[in-house]
């Protein structure tokens, strides 16, 4: 639609930058702009030339929806009066493209067109979507109505919570107490049993010496026999009595100091020599951190890791022993890897428990402590010990050691 000077109205109205709909007086839609083709979710083509309320009717599932009755009353009244009417806000909720409706506020205002006749040609309906202040002041509104309730039931609710707290506090003190003590005389009846258990055994095993000495092969074959069952029993007992005084021992030095990892290793692996050359085992690591910790603990814990993979190797296959560290913020990750027999998922958690084997000690020597003294030196260091491993896959033990929190001068 051009005039004289060739200038296109109707692109220029569809491209306004607004909502704005032109109705004839009988309410047809005449003409809508872009945006308002876009608020409204419909199209142009399929709009024009019908009812204002045929396309817009009220949603029908809200039957306290009154936009189509305040609307035309608004449009009656500019008919009636040539005036510009303008609406207070309207719940007017649009039917999407599927036929649901979806909830929508509006501002609006209708204005008329008059012709020559001074009659109405037109009329101007022109809104705007206020949908998100309405919800925004409805929340506030409710959020007033409620923050008198609120801030007394809050208020209730602080001071209860306060009381269960220093309930639960209290309880939690006295259990720690109690866990304490209880640590504290089971680590003191392992010292004393397994001291006081050393002189007889010493003397068992002199004795048992002695018969070896003086009676193996004068006897007969299963006298023999009985005294090697003896003699082996004896070094178990021994070695279980010295592993128990470790364990008890662990965390009595509370000293933490600067330890170079790469020297302790070289020191652990020393220790381990004899060991390592009969396996054939082949031992690598990257370059280890200086970390803050309890050195003697520490060294036991690097030398029980990597003669556990040393001994629990497969028949014929020389260990391969990979030493790992990685920086990890809050604390230091370590991992031993090995290529070894491997353990079975449902053993992880039980390796870590006290006197728990999962192999005859015919088969593989030891007394079950050994894991359970690395779990206790972990933990004394604030960290977690845990295993991956797979059945004949080898395993992967992980330990972490927490790095002190700074302090400040």
């Amino acid at each position: 639609m051009k005039n004289k000077s060739g200038i296109d109205f109707k692109s220029l109205f569809e491209a306004i930058p607004g909502l704005y709909i032109i109705l004839l007086p009988d309410f047809t839609i005449f003409a809508l702009s872009d945006a308002y083709e876009h608020a409204s979710m419909t199209k142009r083509n399929e709009i024009i030339g019908k009812g204002m309320f045929e396309i817009f009717p009220d949603n029908p599932d809200d039957h306290s929806a009154d936009g189509v009755s305040n609307l035309r009353a608004s449009l009656n009244y500019v008919l009636k009066n040539k005036a510009t009417h303008t609406m207070a806000v309207q719940k007017y909720d649009i039917r999407k493209p599927d036929g649901a409706f979806e909830i929508r506020y509006w501002s609006p205002l209708n204005k008329p067109v008059l012709n020559s006749k001074e009659e109405v040609a037109y009329i101007i309906h022109r809104v705007e979507d206020v949908t998100e202040y309405v919800k925004i002041k409805n929340e506030l509104a409710l959020k007033d109505i409620a923050a008198g309730e609120l801030k007394e039931q809050m208020e209730m609710d602080i001071y209860d919570r306060a009381k269960e707290i220093n309930r639960m506090n209290s309880e939690l003190e006295k259990k720690v107490i109690e866990i304490e003590t209880a640590n504290k005389g089971t680590e003191q009846f392992a010292f004393i049993a397994s001291h006081d258990l050393q002189e007889p055994l010493r003397t068992i095993a002199n004795y048992v010496g002695l018969f070896h000495k003086n009676y193996k092969g004068k006897l007969d074959k299963e006298a023999d026999q009985f005294l090697d069952f003896i003699s082996n029993a004896t070094g178990r007992m021994q070695a279980l009595i010295k592993d128990l005084l470790n364990y008890s021992r662990i965390g009595k030095d509370l000293n933490r100091e600067e330890v170079n990892c790469n020297t302790l290793l070289k020191e652990v692996l020393n220790d381990l020599a004899n060991s390592i050359k009969e396996s054939g085992a082949e031992i690598h690591s990257v370059q280890l951190p200086v970390i803050n910790s309890f050195p003697t603990e520490l060294k036991f814990l690097f030398r029980n890791l990597i003669s556990n993979a040393i001994k629990f190797r497969k028949k014929d296959t020389p260990p391969i022993i990979n030493i790992t560290a990685q920086d990890e913020n809050k604390e230091w990750l370590f991992a031993i890897t090995d290529n070894g027999i491997g353990i079975d998922k449902k053993y992880y958690d039980k390796i870590f428990v006290i006197f728990q084997r999962l192999h005859n000690k015919d088969v593989y020597q030891g007394t079950g402590i050994g894991l359970a003294e690395c779990k206790k030196i972990v933990e004394m260091h604030g960290g977690k010990i845990w295993v991956e491993s797979k059945t004949g896959k080898g395993s992967v033990f992980y330990f972490t050691i927490q790095k002190p929190k700074a302090k400040f001068l």
